[in-house]
């Protein structure tokens, strides 16, 4: 990919990466408090708890987030041929958003249109061979990648224990991605 296409990629990328951010967590003693959940696509890790702890425990294992991911992957999967087009890539992530929209009681607004216009550009950039698909193993390199930045205390689970990971500096060569499963990584969704 030449220079320039990347950093016009980066450019489009930079106003989802900055608006899809995560509600904050509420402010608790107990570590295992479930997050509040954030706008769909949040990179954070109280966004990343919310959206994938399926057992409501505060804790999220690689198991559990790669099950919540498959079944998402799979239900996003409209003509089952294994992989997601873009269309039903844009769909998976329009369905999330409106949904943490209505579970926060919040109306689609400016985050939500930017986010919305993203979306496609997030599935250009994790279809790693360019083949217009995003194949389960393309969505696991960014799901590999995601979770072990968020276990920053490296004990195999994302808790409220792991101190937030530091945001590396991005630079031209750099490619921040988006997923299906509403997390993204550096690089790699």
């Amino acid at each position: 990919m030449k220079p320039a296409l990347i950093s016009l990629t980066l450019a489009l990328l930079l106003p989802v990466v900055t608006t899809a951010q995560e509600s904050p967590a509420p402010a608790s003693d107990d570590t295992t408090a479930t997050a509040v959940p954030g706008v769909a696509g949040g990179h954070g890790k109280a966004a990343v708890i919310a959206a994938y702890d399926a057992n409501g425990d505060g804790t999220l294992t690689l198991e559990e987030y790669t099950q919540v991911r498959k079944t998402r992957f799979d239900e996003a999967d409209a003509d089952k041929d294994g992989a997601l087009n873009e269309a039903e890539y844009v769909a998976e992530f329009e369905g999330r958003l409106k949904q943490q929209y209505a579970d926060q009681n919040k109306q689609p607004d400016e985050r939500y249109e930017n986010s919305m216009k993203q979306a496609s550009v997030r599935h250009a950039i994790v279809d790693r061979n360019r083949d217009g698909l995003l194949s389960w193993d393309e969505q696991q390199l960014v799901a590999a990648s995601t979770f072990d930045r968020l276990d920053s205390n490296k004990d195999g689970v994302i808790d409220a224990t792991d101190p937030e990971p530091e945001r590396e500096d991005r630079d031209d060569t750099a490619g921040d991605t988006g997923d299906t499963g509403g997390a993204a990584a550096q690089p790699a969704n």
